[in-house]
């Protein structure tokens, strides 16, 4: 399309390869990732749909069958994995008060407890973006927040956690993660991912919706007891309302 950069040409190529897949090309170039899932998901015609990024890869423990077996017989909404070789990505999500103000915390790591059944699997908060997911339920929390371009991960997280929607992770499904290293990204990304002015929008958001005055990321903490967790660093700072 006409509205398309010429420095896409690249990703045109691939997509010749798979020809009887859909694809959803925006006209515009900085219509942003929110908008773009969202187009998406209202297409979707099943019950479940899958996310995952661009740089994934399939492997033998990339189980769907397994994440659509704790949808159809759990009341989990969302079912996640992980990256091969990487760290947890998962963890929960808290409101309260933290350095003397009201914020969201990021827990990483920890989830609430095991899924009956489903021994590799917990209930937690948020996961990485390798996940399936019902359907109807995401849409009806709105799928991603289209004022946010980049920055929208957390966000959706906490939607769902909002909505009293369940969130599972298994470590036993994962994909490979074909990340990019820094030194291999174009300025023009590497201008998007690290744009602070975007992620700001984030934390106004969170700001008007749930009057809290900002996010962190919490990766050493004292379980105090089942429902309160101490955060023992604060050196993770995402960012302030």
């Amino acid at each position: 399309s006409s509205g398309i950069n010429a420095e896409y040409g690249e990703v045109w190529d691939d997509i010749r390869q798979y020809p009887f897949l859909q694809y959803i090309v925006g006209e515009d170039e900085d219509m942003g990732i929110s908008v773009g899932r969202n187009l998406a998901l209202k297409m979707v015609q099943t019950k479940y749909f899958l996310l995952v990024d661009d740089d994934h890869v399939f492997n033998d423990k990339s189980n769907l069958d397994k994440m659509i077996e704790i949808l159809d017989t759990t009341d989990a909404t969302l079912v996640g994995g992980k990256f091969e070789g990487f760290m947890k990505f998962a963890g929960a999500l808290k409101f309260g008060e933290y350095h003397g103000r009201e914020e969201f915390a990021i827990f990483s790591g920890h989830c609430e407890r095991q899924l009956p059944r489903f021994p590799n699997c917990e209930q937690c908060d948020s996961t990485s973006n390798i996940f399936m997911a019902k359907t109807h339920p995401v849409l009806e929390i709105g799928g991603w927040s289209e004022e946010l371009k980049i920055a929208e991960h957390a966000d959706f997280f906490v939607k769902m956690k909002a909505a009293g929607k369940k969130v599972v992770y298994c470590d036993d499904i994962e994909v490979i993660n074909q990340q990019e290293s820094p030194e291999e990204r174009s300025k023009s990304y590497q201008k998007l991912r690290y744009d602070m002015g975007r992620k700001n929008r984030m934390f106004r958001l969170m700001n008007s919706r749930y009057n809290v005055n900002g996010l962190f990321w919490c990766s050493e903490y004292e379980v105090v007891n089942e429902n309160e967790l101490k955060c023992l660093t604060t050196k993770h700072k995402i960012g302030y309302c």
